[in-house]
């Protein structure tokens, strides 16, 4: 198995991966997509609310938050208090205004200073004038498999595209060039040659402008992925964490076969 990096900037991570099975890339998506633990408010405590937005509403954008995570929380069921509310397990976001405001991520007081939203000017609520706000959000562990609220990152690949083409079979390539939507064909000294293969989609646009002349298809055996975080953790982080579950479960499995 071989890595190769393309691109690590503005929370987006891709990367080239040869050497597995189609299985295996798709558990590592699915594991980033669902399976990585991060933090996002859960509960919401609401003693006054008087803007325009219900407290269904607000609970349910305050939920949306993405709350950067570090280590060391534990999954309210493996927490010893058994309410999933210590400090242990959850991090309170309690958060008083008035208006007029527009009330933000970064106005929440958090009591731990390193899980704090990411995105410190989301807007939670505009308050009028005299309208108050008042609450106190209750942020855990969770699962994207439970809800999207706890999905730390987007994760996505696509096969490496194998595009045949038969110089012989045209004398013009205007339609096939003019047909590819990512515009990665060109033509040169009468032949038709790819500029950017990564970039194809293997839409087939190409394919009906020029049948019998170009054939695409993918490389089962190498990736490119991409991941873009929410903020909870880093791209980069998200690949590792789901690496460590994968290599968790394949362990206990392991372990549990040989107990047979």
């Amino acid at each position: 198995m071989e890595l190769e990096l393309r691109e690590s900037e503005d929370g987006v991570l891709r990367f080239l991966l040869t050497g597995i099975t189609p299985a295996f890339a798709n558990s590592i998506r699915r594991t980033i997509l669902q399976g990585i633990p991060i933090l996002a408010i859960d509960e919401v405590e609401i003693s006054s609310n008087d803007s325009v937005i219900s407290d269904e509403i607000l609970a349910h954008r305050l939920g949306q938050l993405p709350l950067k995570t570090p280590d060391g929380y534990y999954l309210p069921s493996e927490c010893d208090c058994r309410e999933g509310r210590c400090s242990k397990c959850s991090v309170t976001f309690d958060l008083s205004a008035e208006g007029p405001a527009v009330v933000r991520a970064k106005d929440l007081i958090s009591s731990d200073p390193e899980a704090i939203p990411e995105q410190e000017e989301a807007p939670i609520a505009r308050l009028g004038e005299g309208q108050k706000l008042e609450f106190t959000g209750i942020a855990k562990l969770g699962f994207g498999k439970d809800h999207a609220n706890w999905q730390p990152a987007i994760a996505s690949y696509k096969y490496m595209p194998i595009i045949d083409i038969d110089q012989e079979a045209r004398d013009d390539w205007k339609d096939c060039i003019e047909a590819c939507p990512e515009d990665i064909l060109s033509e040169e000294d009468g032949k038709l040659v790819v500029t950017d293969l990564e970039k194809c989609t293997m839409c087939g646009a190409c394919v009906d402008a020029c049948p019998g002349a170009i054939s695409v298809d993918g490389d089962r055996t190498k990736f490119i992925f991409r991941i873009e975080s929410t903020g909870s953790l880093k791209a980069d982080e998200a690949v590792y964490k789901a690496l460590d579950v994968l290599k968790n479960k394949f362990e206990y499995f392991s372990d549990q076969v040989d107990g047979f």
